[in-house]
């Protein structure tokens, strides 16, 4: 009766059995099935990285090749004066063909377009410049506005889009200011294609956004676009699988929608393989089953017994990877405890160590600082988030690799911090290492050891100190600067208070016998005598805009504010200006907004601004011009436009204005007379109450100078009470 009993339970859990296995093996083929899948898109998305390593690849070539061309004395000196042994040395067909450049642009400071050459890489023959790229140097989007303004990315042209970079032209050592923008170009087109193609052995389609797409393109995009940098991975068919990725232009927009796609051997071989196992199992399990239920029902007991011994082995040496559960008051109890025992032994353990390590890469990688563990044969051990960042790899590839050959300043390091002492002489090191890319590190290198004092490795850490290091040069170069330009305005403002005793009494006696009051004089006496009174009172005009300027960047310049009447002032000019425009038949024309009575500001700088830019207007105005002033309202600011009908201002002269002791040109300053003055204390003046300064000129046309002041005065200013009453009662 029992070994009846056992038998029907034998035959009812080996029933049993195949029924759980049959369901085991379907949900784990459906598992599996699934698990392929996830590999297929892991694989497609480190295939589409590929191919997106490659055009970063090629970007980064055309960024390196610009740069190493852009920050070249020869380079600095070309934008300067075109040399032309600098065309005919450095810029060939040839040469853009060797470096596999279609085109190359050169931008002085100005933003004007110096010299440009643009070619076919395929035969070498000269092509026009796209006038896109021609329109966009205009609006100032591919010029670098400082030293440090690098542009790359794409653009999309009419012809193909291309590659662009874009770098301040420097000296070779990199070394400002910048002398203009040099740019690079390279057409994404056919060749380039094939070339990413055979590289990453993949097929590529890709459109542009501005053009018509195909369906699954518009499908497509919209996943594409909506998380920068995505990757979206979709089936083609049975036989071949897709990843979508966007490329972006200069400006960070979509530029490109790629599509590269490949053969799914890894899904259709893993699926195929899948489905034998599957049957095989099946057909496996039947006749185990059956084979089992015969063997069972002969041996069972003695064949319990060996299970038993086999598993209390296993257990000692903790070699399980499944879990038993069985019922009923038997020898299979005894195994089922045993066998649970052990697996919870195992998992408990694996559980303690997998904390362990958990807590231990939450605590480095929490780190801001990059750190890195090393093997005394200088091999990387382990790295944290942030070490892994700057390497730009994965923990897996980083894990074997030489530091000697690692990315990132880890060669370096190497190098700087002797490591291999550090190893030899189980001693701490610590320094400051300046990369080559212009970052500066605090790293620091520590032993760790074991109980017995053996050297298990080296722990690195990285600090990035490089703002602080510029912040600490900019702050002492700033106090020299200021100390400088201190001493320079004190200068200037006692040499001329120095100057305008003696100039006072040298006009003032030649004023007198100008006039004749000590006995008369003739006629070439009086002509010197009048001379000496004239160039007196030019050289003190000269003095009084120079102590007017150092009082200003000396920072003691006071503005008296007083309510003024703004038409009589302008009118007061006019008077003043009358005999000078009456020389050269100039006529002088006053145009107030109706609106606009009295402002508030400094009257005698008001003047002084108003006097320069009219005396500037008549000066370089032809004979029978008309210099126009304008006077109107803007919200809370008024207005003064002077306008001539003269010789007007070359664009190339135009960034020398309100420099002081500057005119736009050496040969007109020998025609027209001129200290360099007048412009810069116009914008001081200007600036000190509040306002600001433009102007617009075109050669042949004449020139525009305008100047805005609060019309109720400067925010917290203090008014001169005396002068609005006076000006008042009368």
């Amino acid at each position: 009766m029992p070994s009846t009993d056992i038998s029907k339970k034998v035959l009812i859990i080996t029933l049993l059995i195949f029924a759980v296995l049959i369901t085991a093996v379907t949900f784990t083929h459906n598992i599996q099935i699934s698990n392929f899948l996830e590999l297929e898109t892991v694989d497609t998305l480190e295939n589409v990285e590929r191919v997106q390593n490659a055009v970063a690849t090629k970007q980064g070539y055309l960024a390196y090749s610009v740069q190493d061309w852009a920050c070249w004395d020869d380079t600095c000196q070309f934008v300067e004066d075109q040399n032309q042994e600098y065309i005919e040395v450095d810029l060939q067909n040839e040469t853009l063909a060797g470096i596999d450049v279609n085109l190359m642009l050169f931008v002085n400071e100005s933003g004007t377009l110096v010299y440009t050459k643009s070619i076919d890489i395929e035969t070498e023959e000269e092509v026009p410049v796209p006038s896109r790229l021609l329109e966009m140097i205009e609006d100032g989007t591919l010029l670098s506005e400082d030293e440090d303004d690098k542009i790359s990315g794409f653009v999309l042209l009419d012809e193909n889009p291309m590659f662009i970079a874009c770098h301040p032209i420097l000296t070779t050592k990199y070394e400002g200011p910048s002398r203009g923008t040099l740019i690079f170009g390279r057409y994404l087109d056919s060749d380039l294609i094939k070339h990413f193609k055979e590289v990453t052995c993949s097929s590529l389609l890709m459109y542009r956004v501005d053009e018509e797409m195909p369906p699954d393109f518009l499908n497509e995009y919209s996943l594409v676009t909506e998380v920068p940098g995505r990757i979206v991975v979709e089936p083609l068919s049975e036989e071949r699988i897709a990843g979508y990725f966007e490329l972006n232009d200069i400006a960070g927009e979509p530029a490109l929608i790629v599509r590269a796609d490949f053969p799914r051997n890894l899904y259709s071989q893993s699926k195929k393989t899948l489905d034998y196992m599957y049957f095989f199992l099946l057909l496996t399990g039947l006749l185990t089953g059956v084979g089992v239920k015969l063997a069972l029902d002969r041996l069972f007991v003695s064949r319990l017994t060996e299970i038993d011994d086999f598993v209390t082995n296993v257990r000692a040496e903790k070699d399980l990877s499944k879990r038993l559960e069985l019922k009923d008051n038997d020898e299979l109890f005894r195994l089922s405890r045993e066998i649970n025992g052990m697996l919870n032994e195992i998992d408990l353990a694996e559980q303690e160590l997998k904390t362990q390590e958990r807590e231990k890469k939450v605590i480095l990688d929490s780190l801001n600082e990059p750190v890195v563990f090393v093997d005394p044969d200088l091999y990387i051990i382990w790295a944290n988030k942030a070490a892994l960042e700057h390497m730009g790899m994965e923990l897996e590839e980083a894990v074997g690799l030489s530091q000697k050959v690692a990315p990132g300043v880890n060669s370096q390091a190497v190098e700087y911090l002797h490591l291999e002492d550090a190893f030899a002489k189980e001693e701490k090191k610590a320094g400051e290492l300046s990369a080559g890319d212009g970052t500066v590190w605090s790293i620091q290198a520590v032993s760790v050891t074991d109980d017995t004092g053996k050297i298990l490795g080296i722990l690195e850490t990285w600090r990035n100190i490089t703002e602080s290091k510029k912040a600490e040069k900019l702050f002492q170069e700033k106090q020299i600067a200021e100390a400088a330009n201190r001493t320079k305005s004190e200068f200037l403002a006692n040499m001329s208070h120095e100057l305008r005793t003696p100039l006072n009494s040298i006009i003032g006696f030649s004023d007198l016998l100008h006039e004749q009051i000590f006995g008369e004089l003739n006629k070439k006496q009086l002509r010197y005598v009048g001379n000496i009174s004239k160039g007196g009172k030019h050289l003190l005009n000269l003095i009084n805009d120079i102590l007017d300027l150092s009082k200003v960047e000396a920072g003691k310049m006071e503005l008296k504010y007083s309510e003024f009447e703004l038409a009589g002032k302008l009118n007061s000019v006019k008077s003043l200006m009358a005999p000078i425009a009456s020389r050269k038949n100039i006529e002088i024309k006053i145009d107030v907004d109706s609106g606009l009575t009295t402002i508030y500001a400094d009257e005698a700088r008001f003047m002084q601004v108003l006097y320069n830019l009219l005396d500037n207007a008549i000066k370089f105005s032809n004979e029978k011009g008309i210099a126009n002033v304008e006077a109107k309202r803007k919200g809370e600011m008024v207005e003064i436009r002077v306008t001539d009908t003269g010789i007007g201002i070359e664009e190339k002269d135009q960034s020398k204005l309100f420099r002081a002791f500057s005119q736009v040109d050496s040969s007109s300053s020998k025609i027209f007379q001129g200290t360099g003055l007048g412009l810069s204390l116009v914008k001081q003046i200007a600036q000190m109450h509040g306002g600001y300064v433009w102007f617009r000129s075109k050669p042949g046309e004449g020139s525009t100078f305008a100047f805005t002041l609060p019309i109720k005065g400067k925010k917290g200013a203090v008014f001169n009470e005396e002068v609005r009453e006076g000006e008042g009662d009368d």
